[in-house]
């Protein structure tokens, strides 16, 4: 609390000498408080360090250390397809010079007629250096340079596309907040898998088994899962009234709702036992995975 207090302001002063020595003492207290403030600022003693609002708190650091795990998966798998497009390119050679040599050796056999001692004789002829010159000429063809090129940039795209969809959450199965919610369900991911789940129901975790396994082996679909106790406001708004759910979004849209595990039994008599097939069988059906 701060008093204005007016000092030597003689008896008799004018009203102008009184306005001023009243700005003079407000200023006098702005600057003091100003600088209250800012000595609070720097001693911390104004700010609380704590999950909900720090960048230094729990939350923030959860969230660091996500991003840093997603960064180290992508190079991991970038690193895999770069070896696994060379495996690929190598392999392709090789079936290529062997078909080469195979036709090299055909178009011998249909010469031999009345020449059979002739090629007896220049077996040595058709050397090892021979073929390999024929072979390179075959990786200059412009037709089989085409294929490759081809090939590479569809394993670029399905490289580029994976690692896109890697640093978006897929790839794994993520417990959410309802607060989470909207930004993974209508942000760049095409497809998301949302399973309204119960921790003591026995079914919630037959689904959890299920799509944890989906989940990373379909990396072009994001596989969530909420708590439906402390979602409230979401399981009223998408009437959610079985758990387990199971809700599938295309670009933020609902486009599949699987109800406990309707249609997902072979044997109605054991409606609990069931592979993962059938299920991606019916997420395969919504869009959400390419599968056969």
């Amino acid at each position: 609390n701060h008093q204005i207090i007016i000092h030597n302001v003689p008896q008799g002063d004018d009203e102008k000498e009184l306005h001023k020595a009243v700005s003079n003492s407000v200023q006098t207290r702005l600057e003091t408080a100003m600088q209250e403030l800012q000595q609070k600022h720097r001693d911390g003693t104004n700010e609380i360090d704590d999950g909900e609002r720090a960048p230094t708190g729990a939350a923030y650091r959860e969230l660091h250390r996500r991003q840093q795990f997603m960064a180290r998966e992508e190079k991991k798998q970038h690193a895999e397809l770069e070896e696994r497009q060379r495996r690929e390119e190598n392999r392709k050679v090789g079936e290529l010079k062997e078909h080469m040599r195979r036709m090299k050796f055909q178009q011998n056999d249909g010469d031999e007629g009345g020449n059979e001692n002739e090629n007896e004789n220049n077996d040595d002829s058709d050397s090892e250096e021979d073929y390999d010159h024929l072979l390179d000429e075959c990786e200059t063809d412009p037709t089989l340079l085409q294929i490759r090129q081809s090939r590479l940039a569809e394993l670029r795209q399905l490289q580029s596309t994976r690692a896109e969809h890697l640093s978006l959450g897929h790839g794994q199965y993520r417990t959410i907040t309802q607060d989470e919610f909207l930004p993974e369900c209508t942000g760049k991911s095409k497809h998301v898998a949302v399973h309204f789940f119960h921790n003591e129901f026995e079914r919630c975790k037959i689904m959890d088994f299920h799509l944890k396994s989906i989940a990373e082996e379909f990396v072009e679909c994001k596989f969530v899962r909420m708590d439906a106790e402390k979602a409230p406001f979401f399981v009223a708004k998408l009437k959610v009234k079985t758990l387990p759910t199971l809700l599938v979004f295309e670009e933020g849209k609902e486009v599949g709702r699987l109800t406990g595990f309707e249609g997902l039994a072979m044997d109605a008599t054991k409606p609990d036992e069931w592979h993962t097939g059938r299920l991606k069988e019916w997420l395969a059906d919504k869009g959400a995975i390419r599968y056969e």
